[in-house]
């Protein structure tokens, strides 16, 4: 492994000869930040997430060297930087375990956690037996780019080498420790089989699985023989071969097994601690509507045979997603008695699962737990098209079996409609969650309305508001709403290039916006110069998103890739691609935020200044705020009036233009 160190990184990498708008002063930071958040409550705005996967975290401050990924956990510098800017929370993606070659979250483990985020640096510690010594040297391909560039890219396959490597060294020495009757690793065992005992139910299966995933070099089972692809289930229904078969292979690859579980031990450990250690940072996790390929065969008799949840429209040339993801069989969520059968009690699992480490959930694809688009597998069949004059393939719509749930006869009971209010619910308050604060991904197409019947009309759940189609003067108050999330290039690529506009003229209509962000008569002077403005400026319009956004609802999330003025994608959605899934912050991400504010010296400076754009939204809401008492009695409210509700925004706004102005300052490092 080759050593790549991160602190103490060269003047040449981290950028630090450059001139960029100035960072905060300490002095500075604790009134700063009371002002942001006065401006937040002043508009309303109680959630402010920021939109980042795991991966994309930066290199942990206390590491010395980075392992090629980055991590939610542990990350006391970059929360502490996200909670000066006025953020509470992050928005992640699943966190689970990644399949074998397989960099997207949306198909990784509901059970198993990733392990690409242990923190090592903490195994030297008394409460991990140090076993890993203080200062052990560690590696990493951390592909650090060019300083011209504001992001790095995570490198999976050299992660998951390493991990291996400094598990596997790690369990060495616990092991050895153990028989040395270390007192530190004794208490560590205790908790290392407590673990193993609370989560048996999943584990000593994914651990056998995973050691026939090694002989096979993959875990994607319909490459396995049928005797490995059907074991678990076999075992289960107490077939004699299959458990003879299923011991044998506990006994021949006792160790690995072991190693597997002892590793899940460590990240679960370390992902709870750190959940106990940020009380006041929320932790938004995602309930993937998808399972894992070990997901699949060890909970296979809760899914329908063959039929796979996909998307009506939005592949190649508008054709059916074909997404391969298993149907929750709807004649097995309940049993006679109204107790949950298997399918229930695998969702309720999954749930319970999802939200074990987080204090707020979103909820991945909520059509899929109402009433989902399937298809059966062995109907699709792919026939060429053409897309820009490319040869492409698409589905043989003639021979694909698709449709609704409800329209295809396989829950004639109405079963799976009973999931969101009779599972999904009660297990979301029995962890402590207000399914009225969840993110409920409500985007797509809704063909049969019932998902709009049962989830928004009678549960009265929120949904999400996405400000590229739709306006935030229409956004509902409780809603979650954002400008862009993981699925979309950064606002800025999307301005520069006009996709970001095209065919969405209700939302990006400049009257429109130009109203929004200056209301009421007072302001009819200089709207037109500000429309004016917003059409001739790419970078204003962008400013006008983001004003659009902080009056819309009381639950926003931005994307770390507008916040930060990376100008890169993080997935292209319906593609798999090497740079999907891998942008991440810089080495020098927090320099490189300075340095991509507006009038630094970075070609780059569209970073988010807070202040600026939150100044400009207070303004509009007491402008707002005295347009609409006009309108209602058709005559302008008195001068005192005016001034009051002037005066108490100018408190808040006086301050923001002197802090937007200082994060404009030029300073040389």
């Amino acid at each position: 492994m080759r050593i790549n160190n991160v602190v103490g990184m060269s003047n040449a990498i981290t950028g630090r000869n450059f001139a960029f708008a100035r960072k905060l002063k300490e002095n500075e930071k604790k009134d700063y930040t009371a002002t942001i958040n006065k401006a937040m409550d002043y508009l309303g705005i109680q959630n402010r997430a920021m939109i980042i996967h795991g991966a994309s975290f930066p290199a942990r401050d206390n590491m010395d060297a980075d392992l090629g990924i980055g991590s939610p956990y542990n990350n006391k510098k970059f929360i502490d930087f996200l909670k000066l800017h006025g953020f509470n929370g992050v928005q992640l993606g699943p966190t689970g375990k990644l399949n074998r070659g397989d960099t997207s979250p949306y198909s990784s483990s509901v059970f198993a956690k990733n392990p690409l985020f242990i923190d090592f640096t903490l195994l030297s510690d008394k409460e991990y037996a140090a076993i890993l010594p203080e200062g052990y040297t560690y590696v990493a391909m951390s592909k650090v780019k060019p300083e011209k560039e504001n992001y790095s890219r995570a490198d999976y396959k050299e992660a998951e080498a390493n991990v291996k490597e400094l598990t596997t060294a790690a369990f060495g020495n616990y092991t050895a420790k153990l028989e040395k009757k270390d007192p530190d690793a004794l208490k560590l065992e205790k908790e290392f089989n407590a673990f193993k005992q609370e989560n048996a139910y999943w584990l000593n299966y994914y651990a056998v699985l995973d050691s026939i995933a090694n002989k096979y070099g993959t875990d994607y089972y319909p490459k396995w023989r049928e005797e490995d692809r059907n074991l678990i289930q076999d075992v289960k229904n107490g077939d004699k071969d299959a458990v003879a078969y299923y011991n044998q292979l506990e006994k021949h690859n006792a160790k690995d097994i072991e190693l597997y579980k002892f590793t899940q031990f460590i990240i679960d450990k370390q992902s709870k601690e750190d959940n106990e250690a940020r009380k006041d940072f929320t932790y938004i996790s995602d309930l993937l509507v998808g399972v894992s390929s070990f997901d699949e065969l060890i909970f296979k008799d809760a899914f329908l045979d063959d039929w796979k949840i996909g998307a009506r429209d939005g592949g190649v040339l508008n054709s059916p997603q074909l997404w391969s993801i298993p149907v929750v069989n709807p004649n097995k969520l309940f049993n006679k008695d109204g107790s949950l059968g298997p399918a229930g009690e695998f969702v309720k699992l999954k749930i319970k699962k999802a939200v074990q480490d987080a204090s707020n959930i979103r909820i991945d694809h909520a059509f899929g737990l109402v009433d989902p688009f399937i298809y059966r597998e062995s109907s699709v069949h792919k026939i060429l098209g053409y897309d820009n004059g490319k040869r492409v393939e698409v589905p043989d719509l003639k021979r694909l079996k698709s449709g609704n749930l409800s329209q295809l006869g396989l829950d004639r009971k109405h079963e799976y409609q009973r999931i969101v209010p009779d599972i999904v619910i009660p297990a979301l308050k029995e962890s402590g969650i207000n399914p009225k604060n969840a993110v409920w991904e409500d985007l797509g197409n809704d063909a049969t309305g019932l998902y709009d019947k049962i989830c928004r009309h009678e549960l009265g759940l929120p949904g999400i508001d996405v400000l590229l189609w739709s306006r935030g003067e229409n956004a509902r108050k409780n809603n979650w709403s954002y400008v862009g999330c993981h699925d979309n290039e950064p606002l800025r690529m999307g301005i520069e290039s006009g996709r970001a506009m095209k065919d969405r003229d209700y939302a990006w209509n400049k009257d429109y916006l130009a109203w929004y962000v200056k209301p009421g008569y007072d302001n009819d002077a200089a709207r037109p110069s500000y429309k004016r403005k917003i059409e001739n400026n790419p970078k204003e319009l962008f400013k006008a998103k983001f004003i659009e956004l902080l009056r819309s609802t009381k639950n926003i999330q931005i994307s770390f890739m507008d916040f930060f003025g990376i100008n890169k994608k993080f997935n292209t959605p319906g593609t798999v691609g090497e740079d999907n899934w891998t942008l991440r912050m810089a080495p020098d991400w927090e320099d490189k935020y300075y340095n991509n504010l507006e009038n630094s010296s970075s070609r780059n400076n569209w970073a988010l200044n807070m202040p600026e754009l939150l100044s400009e939204a207070v303004k509009a809401k007491a402008d707002f705020d005295i347009a609409q008492r006009e309108y209602a009695i058709e005559k302008s409210i008195p001068r005192y009036e005016k001034e009051r509700i002037h005066s108490e925004a100018n408190k808040i706004t006086s301050k923001l233009d002197k802090y937007s102005e200082i994060l404009k300052e030029k300073e040389v490092k």
